[in-house]
């Protein structure tokens, strides 16, 4: 709509009106009373009133106006409006604009612009779908084929035309894709034989609003020679990676099963992405790297890929807990100590964990638990790069990359004299800040998908699945121990499930076991609290939005990204949360 509207007052003369419809080129123009519109003064008004023995030129526009028009309120959808000029009113019933004929051409060229790329949008859709997968079939919630691309077709034998708008357990034989709506959990890289071939296959649930509202089918590899070929390739990345430089010896090869990769490190979320990609950047270097995060979240799989996948990979990957050392023991455990230096000193003396690591990495887990005391000695270490056995004058070099991991704020502990200002600023060269689960949800359902196969595995028992009621539930719940939680409460209704599809009723007793134990008057409180979480849920949500529109000074797009959300969804949860 055009917001500087023409307009007259109930005032205006004919003559002065006239002059007005010619200087602009109009043929209608509104008369307003306290910024409301009453009529409008149209050309013909006035061929009519010429007719009329009692018109005069110097009359006001009111005796001689039309008060029937048009008019929307300022909400109103542009394709409702069929003719112009109409008139857009606000919710007091003030005149703020006219949608003219140059304004719906200017709204219909718009459109059709749209059209046109929503076209080559869809063109290049298609053609994605039909070149980029060996095949791939997308159902909606009710299992109902809504795209089939021309590889699938080919494999099952169905053209697109006649598999789209059927069940896809009628079309694919042996899909599962019934399963993961039902689920909700993603089946990666599993085993298919479809129509006399060897296939591997990604079942993915569409997940929206937390609700699964489809599936994706997508056969990713025929047979197992592509297979083959593909981690022949990663063999040969890797060795380009880790022995371009020197020579390793045979025999401190380790195989990669062994190893931990950033991609074992669950999760596609856009958080837990910038996180691998500040360790892979971290893992190309010996600089001393600094891993903070609630207990849980996985610090120690971290500092294992970082060290497996970098620069000290050949070397060992030691692993010192702080805080489960006793503080008379942990100087002997970290430095060492020459032979005869106390009683009961073993004959030649001990190697402490700094040697152990020489070549490779010392993870020190809990640094926050380390006594004052020992911190200088680390320090020390750190500066000359050189470790002093108790007992001993001399010090034996060492090349090693530390990393130093806490759930505790050091910055806080320096300020209140428990952490060394000089060694926190020596640890703290490469921060890695890993997020709670609680801030990541979405990475929920990959991480229950790997856990389930690896717990098949570990008990030798078939596969389970997981109800889709259970992971929205889990969606909601905060994890307050992360990751480990998650994997043992996983592991608890795996054992404990007797049925192969683990269901909602569990959870609430496996994820509180103590409730069974409890008064009925408490279960019902331990209910209650799951059921009032969604609004839990709801008001910390709100409060991020508020706070995330605050730190912008009110910039919605600039906020959504700090959520990590689309500003379409920021909107729609400004409206649900009724926020000016």
């Amino acid at each position: 709509m055009k917001k500087n509207t023409i307009i007259i007052d109930e005032r205006t003369e004919v003559n002065d009106a006239l002059k007005l419809l010619a200087q602009k080129d109009i043929n209608e123009v509104p008369v307003t009373k306290d910024e409301k519109i009453i009529g409008v003064f149209h050309l013909k008004n006035y061929i009519q009133a010429l007719q009329n023995a009692a018109f005069k030129q110097t009359d006001v526009v009111t005796k001689w106006m039309s008060e029937t028009y048009r008019t929307v309120s300022e909400n109103e959808s542009m394709f409702k409006i069929a003719e112009t000029p109409t008139y857009v009113t606000d919710e007091t019933q003030n005149l703020i604009g006219v949608v003219d004929e140059s304004a719906r051409h200017s709204f219909c060229t718009q459109q059709n612009e749209k059209i046109k790329s929503l076209e080559e949008t869809i063109k290049w859709y298609e053609l994605s779908f039909n070149t980029a997968y060996e095949g791939l079939a997308v159902v909606d919630k009710q299992g109902v084929i809504q795209i089939f691309n021309e590889a699938y077709s080919r494999y099952v034998g169905v053209s697109q035309k006649e598999a789209v708008g059927r069940p896809a357990d009628t079309v694919i034989d042996g899909t599962r894709l019934p399963v993961v709506l039902q689920t909700g959990v993603p089946e990666r890289s599993q085993a298919h034989r479809l129509q006399g071939h060897n296939l591997v296959v990604h079942r993915l649930p569409i997940w929206k609003n937390n609700e699964v509202v489809g599936a994706v089918g997508m056969l990713v590899y025929e047979g197992v020679s592509e297979i083959y070929q593909v981690i022949e390739r990663m063999e040969q990345l890797d060795r380009g990676m880790q022995y371009v430089k020197q020579k390793l010896d045979s025999k401190l090869k380790v195989s990669m099963k062994d190893k931990v990769r950033f991609e074992d490190i669950l999760g596609d979320s856009q958080v837990i992405s910038q996180t691998k990609k500040l360790a892979i950047k971290a893992s190309k270097t010996k600089a001393t790297v600094f891993i903070s995060g609630e207990s849980g979240v996985g610090k120690e799989q971290f500092a294992n890929a970082i060290h497996d996948m970098g620069v000290t990979a050949e070397g060992k990957f030691v692993s010192v807990n702080c805080a489960s050392i006793p503080e008379n023991l942990i100087e002997s455990e970290l430095f060492g100590y020459e032979e005869g230096t106390f009683t009961g000193a073993k004959p030649g003396g001990k190697i402490g964990k700094f040697e152990l690591a020489d070549g490779g990495t010392l993870f020190l887990d809990e640094i926050g638990e380390m006594p004052l005391n020992i911190q200088a000695k680390i320090l020390r270490v750190l500066q000359e790069r050189k470790v002093y056995r108790i007992g001993a004058h001399d010090g034996i070099p060492v090349d090693i990359r530390i990393i130093a991991a806490t759930n505790k704020n050091l910055k806080q502990m320096v300020k209140e004299g428990d952490f060394r200002e000089d060694l926190f600023y020596r640890l703290y060269v490469i921060p890695i800040h890993i997020p709670p689960l609680r801030i990541r949800r979405e990475d929920i359902p990959p991480i229950v998908a790997h856990k389930l196969q690896e717990l098949s595995k570990k008990y030798h028992m078939e596969e389970k699945t997981i109800d889709k009621k259970l992971l929205s539930k889990f969606n909601q719940y905060d994890w307050p121990g992360n990751v480990r939680e998650l994997t043992n409460v996983l592991e608890r209704l795996f054992v404990l499930s007797e049925d192969q599809h683990i269901t909602n009723n569990e959870f609430s007793n496996i994820l509180f076991p103590e409730n069974e134990m409890k008064t009925p008057k408490l279960i019902f409180d331990q209910q209650r609290r799951f059921e009032n979480m969604e609004e839990q849920m709801s008001k910390e949500e709100k409060q991020a939005i508020l706070s995330a529109l605050e730190k912008t000074d009110g910039n919605k797009s600039q906020a959504a990204k700090i959520l990590n959300i689309s500003r379409a969804t920021l909107y729609n949860k400004l409206t649900r949360f009724k926020i000016n």
